[in-house]
This record gives C-alpha cells, sequence and structure tokens, in this order.
C-alpha cells in the first residue's frame, strides 16, 4: 500500500454513527491517506465492492438484509478483497467462522481502538496482497518445472545443444526455491499470528468464565440475604429495632441486585451498539451534587473526609444528564469501595479550555502498574480469585469509558501503586453559546411521599397487573396516600371495569398474557372522552429499553416507569397524572 495513494475503504455498516467513528479512527493515520465509500445494507456493498475494487472493506456482521458470512462468501465470488469484520458478538465460533469466510480480521465492536484499527486495515491489505503473489509465484513454478521435465525427457539427445540453456533453468529454480523458502518463511509466520489470535480467545473464554462465576456469586448474595431475612420476619419473633434493620437490610440487598441488572442490560447496549444518548446543555455542577447526595451516606458510613471544589463553568456541556450522573456515580462509588474506613476523597471540577476537567481523587487501595492498562476493560478486575475483598462485575469503569466517549470526551487513571490511592479524570467538550438546560425540580424523598395520607385522597386508580404478587404491592403503595383503588388482572376485566366506572388515572403493565398492555390502551383510547378515552395512564412494566419507552408513549401512555419500581416514584407519577 503505497504511502502517497489515499487508500480506498469501503464501510459496510447499518450504524452512520459506527461509520462515523471508523472514518474518524482511520482519518488520525499520520502515515497513510484514505478515501472513504460507504454502505449501509449488503446489497449496496456487494455492488459498491465489483464497482470500485476498494483496497479494504470493513464489514459489520450484523447487516438488515444478510450476515457477514452471507456477504463474505458472495464477495470471495469476485476477485478477492481485503476484509475486516466488526461485530458485537464477541464469541469464538463468530470470529473462526468469519475467518474461515474469507476474512482477514475480526474486531469487536465497543472496544475498536484506533491503532488496532489501522493495524488490522493495514495488515488485512497486505496479507491479500501477500496471498495474491504467492498464487502468481506458484503459478510460475508450476510451469517452470513443467518446463524442467521437458528438458530432463530430452537431456539424453540434446545435452550439448542444451547445456547453456540448462544453466539458465537451473538459475530460475534457483529463484523458484527462494521464492518457496520466502513462502515457508510467510506460512510460518501466519501460524504463530493463528497461534496468538487463539491465545487471545482462549483467554477472552476464561474472562468469561471468570465473569459468569462472579456474575452468579453477586446475584446470589443478595438473594441470600434477603430470602434468609424474609425466612426470619416471618417467624415473628423480632422486636421493632431488629424488623427495621432487616428491612433495611432486604432494601438494601435488592436496590443492588437492581443496580447488577442495570449495568449488564448497559454493556448489552454498548456491545449491540443501541445505547442512545438525549443531548442536551447541561450544568455540570449539578449533576456532580446529585450523585454526591446519594453517596454521601455510603462515605459518611466509612468515616470518609470528603473535599469538594466545584469551580464555575464558562459555557455548558452538551451531553445526557442521566448518563453523565451513572458516569460520576460510578466513580464516585468506585472510591468509596475502594477506600478504607478513615480515608479522605477528593472531588474537583475545573475548565481547562476547551473542556471541562473532573477529577475523581481517593486514598484507597491504588492500582498496580500491570493493571492499569485494563482498569476500562469490560469484566477486568485487579482481584478475581474467590478470596478477592471486594465484589462487583467490573462493568462499572467499562460504562463509564463509553458513556464519555460518547460524548466526545476522554477519561484516564493514575495511580502509584498498591496503597497509593488513584485519581479518575474525566475530560468533556465544553459548548460556547449554547444556553444551559434549566435547574431541574428535586423530586420529594421518599419519606416526604409517604407522610402525605391524602396526597390521593378521593382519586379512583385502576391498575392492570397479571403478577398478583405485584398488584396487591401497587394496591396497598396507592391506597396508603388515600387512593380508591380497582385491580384487575387481565385486560377484558380492566375494560368491563370501564364501562361501569371511568378511573381518574390508570396504571397498567405491558407484558401481559394473552392481551397487552399496548392493546389495551389502545382500546382505551379509542372510547369517546366521556367513555374514558382521555385517562391519564401511566406504563409499568420491566422492559426498560428507550425504544420500549418510546412504544409506551406512542401507543398512548403518558409516562414510563420501569419495573422494579420504587412506591414513592409511583405514588409521584400518579400525582403528577392527576395535576396533584
Amino acid at each position: 500500500m503505497s504511502s502517497d495513494t489515499p487508500c480506498r475503504i469501503l464501510i459496510v455498516d447499518d450504524s452512520p454513527e459506527d461509520r462515523e467513528v471508523y472514518k474518524r479512527m482511520l482519518a488520525q493515520d499520520r502515515d497513510h491517506d484514505y478515501e472513504f465509500l460507504e454502505a449501509d445494507l449488503g446489497e449496496e456493498g456487494l455492488q459498491l465492492a465489483q464497482m470500485e475494487r476498494p483496497d479494504c472493506v470493513l464489514l459489520d456482521y450484523k447487516l438488515p438484509d444478510m450476515d457477514g458470512l452471507e456477504f463474505l462468501s458472495r464477495l470471495t465470488d469476485q476477485k478477492p478483497l481485503p476484509v475486516v469484520v466488526l461485530t458485537g458478538q464477541g464469541n469464538e465460533a463468530v470470529a473462526v467462522e468469519a475467518m474461515k469466510g474469507g476474512a482477514q480480521d475480526y474486531l469487536l465492536k465497543g472496544a475498536v481502538l484506533r491503532d488496532r484499527l489501522q493495524h488490522a486495515v493495514h495488515n488485512a491489505i497486505e496479507k491479500v496482497a501477500l496471498r495474491r503473489k504467492v498464487e502468481e509465484r506458484t503459478a510460475e513454478l508450476a510451469h517452470a518445472n513443467e518446463a524442467l521435465q521437458g528438458m530432463y525427457d530430452e537431456l539424453e539427445v540434446l545435452v550439448e545443444r542444451r547445456t547453456a540453456e540448462l544453466s539458465v533453468a537451473n538459475e530460475e529454480l534457483k529463484k523458484e526455491i527462494r521464492v518457496r523458502e520466502w513462502a515457508e518463511q510467510e506460512r510460518a509466520r501466519l501460524l504463530v499470528l493463528e497461534q496468538t489470535a487463539r491465545q487471545h480467545a482462549e483467554e477472552a473464554n476464561r474472562i468469561k468464565d471468570e465473569f459468569l462465576a462472579t456474575l452468579s456469586h453477586e446475584l446470589r448474595t443478595p438473594l441470600n440475604a434477603i430470602l434468609g431475612w424474609v425466612q426470619v420476619l416471618r417467624t415473628g419473633k423480632l422486636d421493632e429495632a431488629a424488623s427495621s434493620r432487616a428491612l433495611e437490610t432486604i432494601e438494601r440487598n435488592a436496590r443492588a441486585q437492581a443496580q447488577l441488572i442495570a449495568d449488564l442490560l448497559d454493556v448489552s447496549r454498548i456491545i449491540t451498539g443501541k445505547l442512545r444518548l438525549d443531548f442536551k446543555p447541561v450544568e455540570l455542577p449539578r449533576i456532580i451534587d446529585a450523585a454526591l447526595d446519594s453517596l454521601r451516606p455510603a462515605a459518611d458510613a466509612k468515616a470518609i473526609e470528603l473535599a469538594v471544589s466545584l469551580a464555575p463553568l464558562g459555557s455548558p456541556v452538551l451531553g445526557d444528564s442521566d448518563r453523565l450522573q451513572q458516569v460520576i456515580w460510578n466513580l464516585l462509588s468506585n472510591a468509596i469501595k475502594f477506600t478504607p474506613r478513615g480515608g479522605r476523597m477528593e472531588v474537583r471540577l475545573r475548565e481547562a479550555r476547551p473542556s471541562a476537567v473532573i477529577e475523581v481523587r481517593d486514598s484507597g487501595i491504588g492500582i498496580r502498574p500491570d493493571f492499569l492498562p485494563y482498569v476500562f476493560d469490560r469484566f477486568r478486575q485487579a482481584e478475581s480469585t474467590l478470596t478477592r475483598s471486594h465484589g462487583g462485575l467490573g462493568l462499572g469503569l467499562s460504562i463509564v469509558r463509553h458513556l464519555v466517549e460518547l460524548h466526545g470526551g476522554t477519561v484516564e487513571v493514575e495511580s502509584e501503586g498498591e496503597g497509593q490511592g488513584a485519581t479518575f479524570r474525566v475530560s468533556l467538550p465544553l459548548r460556547a453559546g449554547i444556553p444551559e438546560e434549566p435547574a431541574m425540580e428535586r423530586r420529594l424523598p421518599t419519606q416526604r411521599v409517604w407522610n402525605l395520607p391524602d396526597l390521593l385522597k378521593d382519586l379512583h386508580v385502576m391498575v392492570l397487573e397479571d403478577e398478583a404478587d405485584t398488584r396487591d404491592l401497587l394496591v396497598m403503595a396507592l391506597e396508603q396516600c388515600g387512593a380508591e383503588v380497582a385491580a384487575f388482572g387481565s385486560v377484558p376485566e380492566a375494560l368491563a371495569a370501564f364501562d361501569a366506572a371511568v378511573p381518574d388515572v390508570l396504571v397498567s403493565d405491558i407484558g401481559v398474557p394473552l392481551e397487552d398492555g399496548y392493546s389495551f390502551i389502545r382500546k382505551v383510547r379509542a372510547r369517546q372522552p366521556g367513555q374514558g378515552g382521555e385517562v391519564p395512564a401511566a406504563a409499568l412494566t420491566a422492559y426498560a429499553r428507550a425504544e420500549d419507552r418510546q412504544k409506551a408513549l406512542e401507543a398512548g401512555f403518558q409516562t414510563h416507569l420501569t419495573k422494579p419500581v420504587d412506591p414513592s416514584e409511583l405514588i409521584a407519577a400518579v400525582a403528577r397524572l392527576a395535576g396533584r
């Protein structure tokens, strides 16, 4: 690949964001220039490959109209092209099939680094060019061998005449032998590369097994505490203080499980490229304060000295406020977890044009120098043995890195070694000339909602929930604040109740057997206003993706609540829908 001739890259990927990321990474290559061709469907990509003959193809394994194997199969019917497969499915079987299908390399989406992508493209082009040269040289060698065999057959009668010709042929044979030796050396080099790739795959498989074992442990541990304390409570032998401690323990472990599940869902969205952000001008100090407020009790419980310095910023940051708060929360909770009792933490916000810089520094256990490069890798933990002293799945910092990069920022870590603490530094670009997002109203604390027994007084609420335990919880929570609740387990029952009396507010599950909540709300909206067609409604569901929320709103719900729902959030949502 000539350094003065632009390298033509065909990117076949249905995600415009991913295509832009690859183009940006390759454009940062100082040694090569690039021209880019783009296609978001496999058929379009095959046509471009045939007409334009690019130097290399970056292929998304999962396309809307075909998968990567079909693309490779149809592509190899033509003159071979270098192909690098990119996919969110990080398993060895997919990698092997892709390489067998003709791909030169295989990269995981969500973990692609600039240097790795550049190397993969250059290596793929060089390997295909090398294969073509080997094929050409092999054909030449076969032809030379045939000529040599003919000379041997006529050797007895043409010894004198053919001596000079035989000498020339011997020289050509020596050249071909050198080519064959070079080919053998290249074959040996490729074998080493294959063995290295296999070692990497085996390492990834080991990490996966360790993660599954850790996941089982982390999910079972809070579940054990929940079930154990529930059984103790059912005996009725605990006094009021012990019962209160038992309920606090159950709630704490249930929230821990919910956080584990939320992290797993975030990682799934990251791997599949389905994580979406709602970009708005945001005020970083407010977001940091909110994260600090939620974690200050945990720091106080360990007597950790917390120093906060939030300098005002000249410009806002354009980002998703919820996801940025998740970044801060993950960094703070990580620092609290690894800082010993009586330690110290510092949280700083400063402006370093053109970026806002957030620093979280702790006096905790520190990070070994050999582990620093892997701190932000998924499923990586410095302690992965049965005797590890800190829990978790090793996902939080990986999520931090991905969210920060989606905001156009960077995250880095510094540590002088074990026992020396660590400093995490997040840089986010400032956006001059954009007005800041107005401060959001703070939600009432849970205790204040529960202390308002007349908040929902005389309010008629209909609940549709097929799970009896959840239905009883919803009814109890709403009745605690004065609501009159009618609860049903199926859509026909709820629709029949509408004919008898129209409720003031509707709370409906989505995953209802036989007929789901979407169908239910559409039938409600089809009614006349006097028959309940305009009753405000909240969707309550375990389907927590952004597209699920959008689907619920489009179906006719005014708000979307995700299970497990905090009763106080449910009460507050019903009150808002009722205008209270």
